[in-house]
């Protein structure tokens, strides 16, 4: 992909293509804005550094803005919406409060509650749906069994984003396969560092939940789950990697949330946690969790409440698991063509009939949105919407729908506008042609930029696999070992990847707490790809 690349890989072209991510990151974290007004400041920026410095002709300005808003709505949005409205449906039901009390019947280990959320379930519904469905999900989950929103966020993005290169039955990993080109021989090679690199992912989110939760004392009373979950998701993904491409991440996802339950009756977890609420910072106020579980009317069993995540299950997984359906489905798709466009540099994107082309009748977003009218009508004939609760859910969905609309569509925007007028590629080569043999520390690192930029650990391997594949035969780097960095380098930028971020934000509540949630999450992203680089270096 970048092996002809034309445009200028010098110190005017790659400060100008890192000035607005870092202005970016500034105004989320720093500044505390919001990501509507950050992503909105921040593609004016890269469409003057493109039309002034990257010389990109206006119409190829519009084209590829075009592209980021198609990309935006029916990549992302067409996500975001549904999943908030699923689960509206919930809280108008208060189905959250059984919910939250089958879970402690299950453990009334806080801990070991907030993991099964959060690493468990979360990791199992990476395995079948991706897109960022698994933090739209979970996130409401946790604030349901009385976790501060901010943490619910934190915790989701930490807990599911280890399952992003196998998982969604291995989208991103094939993704890696076509560009690269890589033979069967060496992509089993590439897969098993990926594996080995996504295994020590997974410890560390883990870790990091724990730490989050309590501390020192929450490591060492989280350390057994850790153990065991993370030889079930890390270990089951390093060992199917030399089996199946397809199923690895759901079996993987679907063995760690299985054993949650195992574990929540042993000695360890089969009582309550020894850090209480008040010691830890994760939990709202007691005052506030017993609002929460206040309910309006009858309470609900916990199947019932759960019945439209059930819905969600069986529809993934019956659709997408049975190979013969998903062909049929999947036939139709919807997309529309845009011609080539070409910068002054000749950065040539090719014409295209059907651009990322959108599926619905095998998405995630239809199974979200069948799962959430079949729970409103279940729920309603149960005598648990009141009346006027269809428009209440509607408005309050609407609400948090607009702000989240102009924060994708501008970062979308933006991440496309840099990829397509070669700016994405000129911090990558830059990065490589000053760092020589201590690229492959850096190796992980790209892949987390490519997460940061596209939203998606398969867009980041799309764009980046193939220069960190060239760079790594150009400099005499193990190939396999480097492309394993880069997926799971990309896999961890899921926890800042903009898009993800506020999936959380806006089901949970706190839209605009963007740059809180970053603060916290950046320094796990960063510390992962310091990891994985220390340990690259190390073995190669």
């Amino acid at each position: 992909m970048l092996a002809d690349f034309t445009v200028p890989v010098d110190a005017l072209h790659w400060i100008a293509a890192i000035a607005p991510i870092i202005i970016l990151l500034l105004l989320l974290v720093w500044g505390r804005w919001g990501a509507a007004e950050a992503g909105s400041v921040t593609w004016f920026l890269v469409a003057i550094v493109s039309v002034v410095i990257y010389k990109v002709p206006m119409d190829t300005l519009a084209l590829e803005t075009v592209k980021g808003v198609w990309s935006a709505i029916f990549s992302i949005l067409i996500i975001v919406w549904p999943a908030i409205l699923i689960y509206e449906v919930t809280n108008e039901a208060d189905a959250f409060v059984p919910f939250r009390k089958g879970i402690e019947r299950v453990t009334p280990n806080r801990l070991l509650q907030i993991m099964a959320f959060s690493w468990g379930f979360a990791g199992f519904l990476q395995g079948i749906t991706g897109f960022g469905v698994p933090v739209a999900i979970t996130a409401p989950l946790l604030v349901g069994i009385g976790v501060k929103p901010l943490y619910a966020v934190i915790f989701c993005l930490i807990g599911h984003a280890w399952n992003n290169t196998f998982g969604t039955l291995s989208v991103a990993w094939l993704a890696l396969r076509e560009v690269t080109a890589l033979p069967q021989a060496d992509a089993m090679v590439t897969a098993l560092w990926a594996g080995a690199f996504i295994w020590l992912f997974n410890i560390v989110a883990g870790l990091t939940i724990c730490w989050l939760y309590g501390k020192a004392k929450g490591i060492k009373e989280g350390l057994p789950a850790v153990i065991v979950i993370s030889l079930m998701q890390g270990g089951g993904t390093l060992v199917l990697s030399q089996w199946n491409d397809h199923v690895n991440g759901f079996i993987a996802g679907l063995l760690g949330f299985l054993v949650i339950f195992i574990l929540a009756r042993t000695p360890w977890y089969s009582k309550p946690s020894s850090i209480s609420p008040e010691e830890t910072p994760v939990f709202m106020p007691a005052a506030e969790v017993a609002a929460t579980g206040e309910t309006r009317g009858k309470e609900m069993g916990f199947h019932l409440a759960f019945s439209p995540y059930y819905i969600l299950l069986a529809l993934t997984v019956g659709i997408l698991l049975i190979q013969p359906i998903k062909d049929f489905l999947g036939q139709w798709k919807i997309g529309i063509p845009f011609p080539a466009t070409e910068t002054g540099y000749g950065f040539v994107n090719a014409a295209t009939d059907m651009y990322s082309p959108f599926a619905p009748l095998i998405h995630g977003a239809t199974f979200l949105f069948v799962s959430a009218m079949i729970g409103y009508f279940i729920f309603n004939s149960k005598g648990y919407i009141k009346p006027g609760g269809f428009g209440r859910i509607m408005a309050r969905t609407v609400e948090k729908c607009i702000p989240s609309t102009i924060a994708m569509i501008s970062l979308t925007a933006l991440s496309v506008l840099m990829r397509n007028t070669g700016q994405a590629g000129v911090l990558a080569m830059g990065v490589g042609n000053t760092t020589g043999q201590l690229y492959a520390f850096m190796s992980p690192f790209v892949g987390v930029l490519g997460a940061f930029m596209t939203g998606s650990n398969t867009a980041a391997n799309i764009l980046f696999a193939n220069f960190q594949q060239t760079t790594a035969q150009v400099i005499g780097l193990n190939e396999a070992a480097i492309l394993g960095a880069q997926t799971a380098g990309a896999a961890a930028g899921n926890t800042i990847a903009p898009g993800n971020v506020l999936l959380g934000t806006i089901t949970v509540g706190i839209m605009g707490a963007e740059g809180d949630v970053l603060r916290v999450t950046l320094k796990v992203a960063l510390g992962l790809a310091v990891v994985m680089g220390v340990a690259i270096m190390l073995v190669i």
